[in-house]
């Protein structure tokens, strides 16, 4: 072994721009760091303040100094002299200067005006997340937008918002700097700007799968509050706020109706019932096609009696987004439990049966063909009806377990998505038809996880909404029942689907689910 006491790497003083803007270690080299390098990117280093000047400048500094001179002849020499003095001394130590406060000042204000256009977590937003909650502005209009000057500092909240996402998924860590610094451009922007609306829905969404909980409920609150207040729910805002772009005018659409969705999202995982967004009568109109809105080719807009009424349309009329159709598997969920007592008894059986599944099996058997298949010829999956599928079907095992021969075991209570089970509910007459229901909902619910997909990556949501069917599955005996820690498994024809483990597991175990990191000190239920 060489005993030969190695000299220590020293901190280099220069960082080039990008990675500044990514606050993270830059060896400095020129014409390009080692970083730059291996991500093939742009390497560029702020231009040094501290060295000679060009021609240009040196020019004008004569002048200054010549119009200097020319006051100077008309004030006393020892005022003169001292100000010559001060001069020189600050010429001196103006370098010393910028060395003291670069690292406190420079690159935080690089993040306000980053180059989006080639910012590595900006991509991993939208490489990773923007797929599963499409409510922001596709990446080409995001860019186009932050060129002008007058809109960057009212959108470096939502910038840093999503470079702090995209870091999650990027390097699979919480990051404080960088949380910290949205904070901040939360509190320099004003309260009432519209784009904070959706930079608190996504660092609430954030928080939430982090398990920062009372937070993200704070954040997501905040920003229905806003929401509300500012008339986002009507028609008229986004034509108001859109300066005549229909892609913009189309992304604040977008961004009253994933809050209606992630509300309701937030209180399925919490258990809660408490709505806002959901109790109001909105008349913003529906979405279009996610093709459309990366295109910017965006259609004259549908509207919710339209959708309302598209059994009774023209076939050119009943084509509806999956947007849309997910806004109303949303609608149908909350309508069918609203009718689900919190203790249910025998005679709730063919009430809930009458109701609650008319407006579930209403969703389903409206459904035009090329919306039930949520997969393409290509492999890739539909994921807004992928979520939408999903939430029915989670719906149904929530109505009708309680009342079908599946019991409860006490194995569930570990899962953090559980809910205390009735206390001895009776057994109704048509107990069979709930059993099933529940079952065949949770068939369903594992065929749509066993997709062949070659990169199995959802909305974190996806986890929770996993974990009813596989609680069932440990009633039924399909997997028996594991001991803590033992891996579920369900059947799904000839193959088998691991569901997750009913312990307490790191996030990083089942990334793959949900495509969202956690840090390696907080730990998950599945």
């Amino acid at each position: 072994m060489d005993n030969t006491t190695k000299k220590k790497a020293t901190r280099s003083s220069l960082a080039c721009l990008p990675c500044r803007s990514r606050h993270i270690k830059c060896d400095g080299n020129k014409p390009s760091c080692t970083r730059c390098i291996e991500a093939a990117k742009k390497c560029d280093y702020t231009r040094s303040r501290r060295g000679g000047l060009d021609r240009e400048a040196l020019a004008e500094r004569r002048k200054r100094l010549a119009a200097a001179n020319s006051i100077s002849d008309q004030t006393p020499s020892s005022i003169q002299e001292s100000h010559n003095s001060i001069s020189e001394d600050v010429s001196n130590n103006y370098g010393s200067l910028l060395d003291a406060v670069e690292e406190a000042f420079i690159a935080p204000a690089l993040s306000h005006t980053i180059n989006i256009e080639d910012d590595g977590l900006v991509d991993s937003y939208y490489d990773n997340f923007h797929n599963f909650h499409p409510f922001l502005l596709p990446r080409r209009y995001m860019v186009k937008l932050y060129r002008d000057p007058n809109r960057q500092s009212s959108l470096a909240p939502l910038i840093a918002t999503m470079r702090f996402v995209g870091h999650i998924y990027s390097s699979q860590e919480w990051d404080m700097e960088l949380k910290n610094h949205l904070e901040d451009c939360f509190r320099e922007t004003s309260p009432t700007d519209p784009v904070i609306v959706q930079s608190r829905l996504l660092y609430s969404v954030a928080l939430f799968w982090y398990d920062y909980k009372t937070e993200a409920v704070s954040q997501i609150e905040a920003a229905t509050r806003l929401a509300i207040d500012l008339g986002m729910f009507r028609r008229e805002f986004a034509t108001a706020h859109g300066a005549g772009d229909p892609v913009l005018e189309e992304c604040w659409r977008r961004t009253w109706w994933m809050l209606y969705i992630l509300e309701v999202c937030y209180a399925g995982t919490l258990g809660t019932k408490t709505f806002k967004a959901v109790n109001i009568e909105a008349t913003v109109d529906l979405p279009c096609e996610e093709l459309e809105y990366e295109s910017g080719d965006i259609p004259v807009p549908k509207t919710l009696q339209e959708f309302d009424c598209r059994e009774f349309a023209t076939e050119e009329a009943t084509s509806f987004s999956s947007f849309a159709y997910l806004i109303d598997a949303v609608r149908c969920a909350v309508l069918a439990m609203s009718t689900k007592p919190a203790l249910p008894v025998k005679e709730d059986s063919l009430r809930i049966m009458q109701t609650a599944d008319s407006a579930l099996d209403g969703w389903l058997l409206l459904l035009p063909k090329d919306r039930k298949q949520i997969m393409n010829k290509t492999g890739e999956i539909d994921e807004l009806m992928f979520q939408a599928h999903l939430l029915i079907h989670v719906a149904t095992v929530s109505l009708h377990r309680p009342l079908s021969d599946l019991k409860f075991n006490s194995v569930e209570s570990i899962s953090s998505c559980a809910r205390d089970p009735p206390s001895n509910t009776p057994t109704p007459e048509l107990v069979n038809i709930h059993t099933v229901r529940v079952l065949r909902s949770v068939e369903a619910q594992v065929r749509l996880l066993t997709l062949p997909v070659r990169k199995f990556a959802h909305t974190p949501f996806t986890t929770c909404m996993v974990s009813e069917g596989s609680k069932v599955a440990v009633s039924t005996g399909t997997g028996n029942t594991p001991d803590t820690g033992e891996v579920l498994v369900l059947s799904a024809g000839e193959e088998q689907y691991e569901i997750g483990a009913f312990d307490i597991v790191p996030l990083e175990s089942i990334d793959d689910l949900c495509g969202f990191y956690n840090l390696p000190s907080l730990d998950f239920n599945v």
